[in-house]
């Protein structure tokens, strides 16, 4: 007599010693597959040859419209005016400055330079000293003079420091603020170069970065609501050190990396109420720094047409 349980059970057996070794040997096929077609790998647009100008980090611009409430009483005319602050971005081949003439060109704008050469963002010393009069055409100072009509400190300054930053003392001395529309704001990597800190315990501390940008920044604004204030990054290093080119995005050469220093103003620059433009990654980026600088980190003549269309782009000032 056949035993039904006991055929049942053989059947079984014989069916688990099929399916685990079937189903072991296609997971091993699967994985001898994968890994094959891993090694492999996949074609990859990658070409190190190219030498393009593509740039793949997207730009850190912060745009802020005036307000209607902040426009209230503006002295409306038909004529745009334009007053530039910085360091070499305005002050080179001064009156014939590259930047401030593309600027110029493409708003239909007045502008006003008062670029001043060598001068710096940020402040040596938290207090003026006759001791380092370059602090005195350094932004903070400058900002101040504008806000107050106090120019006692950049005038001492400036006969220490060239006929150049004379000039343009004198040339800010005569502006009409009330008929000012803008205000842009540009400098090179001086402060990177000598080390300059990137930020403070204090907010408003000007031997910083942070510090300076902010409370000069903070002075115009509460001085000059209706004026549109842009802040202008520095562009990418062509700076060399020794023959070695400086990398702003991998080399700290004293208090950060140069992109760090883009960032610390941008920041400043938002959390005083003004819009800021980045140039680094934005026009002059590591790829874009050949064609559009001269000398390690002076603009060119097509630098300064790519910086101010870019600003046309983005900035609207109304006269």
């Amino acid at each position: 007599m056949i035993n039904k349980d006991r055929l049942s059970d053989n059947k079984t057996g014989i069916l688990v010693h099929i399916v685990i070794p079937g189903v072991m040997l296609v997971l091993v096929i699967f994985a001898g597959f994968m890994i094959i077609r891993w090694n492999h790998g996949q074609k990859s647009d990658y070409d190190p040859m190219d030498n393009g100008t593509e740039f793949d980090t997207e730009p850190n611009d912060y745009i802020l419209p005036l307000s209607a409430k902040d426009v209230e009483g503006k002295n409306a005319d038909d004529v745009l005016t334009v007053l530039t602050l910085g360091n070499s971005p305005f002050a080179d081949d001064y009156e014939y400055n590259m930047l401030a003439s593309s600027i110029a060109d493409i708003y239909n704008a007045n502008v006003i330079n008062g670029g001043i050469e060598d001068s710096y963002i940020s402040c040596r010393n938290k207090e003026y000293s006759d001791d380092y009069v370059m602090d005195g055409i350094s932004l903070p100072y400058i900002a101040r003079a504008l806000a107050t009509g106090e120019y006692t400190v950049p005038d001492t300054a400036a006969i220490h420091v060239s006929e150049q930053a004379v000039e343009a003392v004198e040339r800010l001395k005569a502006v009409d603020m009330n008929t000012v529309d803008g205000i842009f704001i540009m400098y090179d990597l001086e402060d990177y170069v000598d080390h300059r800190p990137l930020g403070s315990e204090s907010i408003s501390d000007i031997t910083s970065i942070y510090g300076a940008v902010r409370s000069s920044i903070e002075a115009l604004r509460q001085a000059y609501p209706h004026i549109r204030i842009v802040y202008i990054s520095q562009p990418a290093c062509g700076k060399t050190i020794d023959d070695f080119y400086v990398d702003g995005d991998i080399h700290n050469i004293g208090e950060g990396l140069l992109s760090d220093y883009v960032n610390f103003e941008l920041e400043a620059t938002a959390s005083a109420g003004a819009s800021f433009i980045d140039i680094y990654y934005g026009v002059i980026n590591v790829d874009t720094k050949d064609l559009y600088l001269e000398n390690d980190y002076h603009i060119n003549a097509a630098g300064a047409e790519a910086i101010a269309k870019r600003l046309y782009k983005l900035i609207s000032v109304q006269p």
